[in-house]
């Protein structure tokens, strides 16, 4: 090999350029492909959660704020006290886990209650666990958890009557 010293004049800085102009090349590149591999997904909520945000909103009257699809790993956090793989694990349980509701403080914006609107789905053994779980998770962490049936419609009064003891007063 030889020493840059033997090497015609220029040649390392043409080199550099070269390597320069390649990695710009491939940095650009690497866009691309994240611009081709996603679309949009659609609305963010289906037709029946939807529903019940509206009613949600209505019911909360202002003295909360609503927040829909928010994930676990942003409501809690694995306590100091799990180190290892085991904080990796307990991590994982929740990374990609969401709440369908988090209604929370109007001045601090700490979580008051989780709501989880249940569907059908709720009955299959896999959905009973990963409820019992969440719900397990969220009430260790003082997050209480509500669980709402899905309908076709919500009385206000209902869902006024199922907060009442999870929103501050007026």
């Amino acid at each position: 090999m030889p020493a840059l010293s033997d090497l015609p004049p220029g040649t390392p800085v043409i080199a550099g350029v070269l390597g320069l102009i390649l990695l710009l090349l491939l940095f650009a590149l690497r866009g691309r492909g994240a611009r081709k591999a996603y679309r949009r997904a659609g609305p963010l909520f289906t037709a029946a959660e939807k529903r019940f945000l509206d009613a949600l909103e209505r019911a909360v009257d202002g003295r909360a704020r609503v927040y829909g699809k928010v994930r676990l790993a942003d409501l809690l956090t694995v306590r100091d006290t799990v180190t290892g793989k085991h904080w990796f694990r307990a991590f994982n349980a929740i990374a990609c886990k969401h709440a369908d509701y988090v209604l929370c403080s109007l001045d601090t914006l700490e979580p008051l209650l989780v709501i989880e609107l249940d569907d059908s789905s709720h009955a299959r053994a896999d959905r009973r666990q990963r409820d019992a779980f969440v719900d397990e998770a969220l009430t260790g962490a003082g997050i209480p958890v509500l669980h709402v049936p899905v309908q076709s419609r919500y009385a206000l009064r209902d869902v006024q009557e199922a907060l009442r003891d999870f929103l501050p007063p007026r």
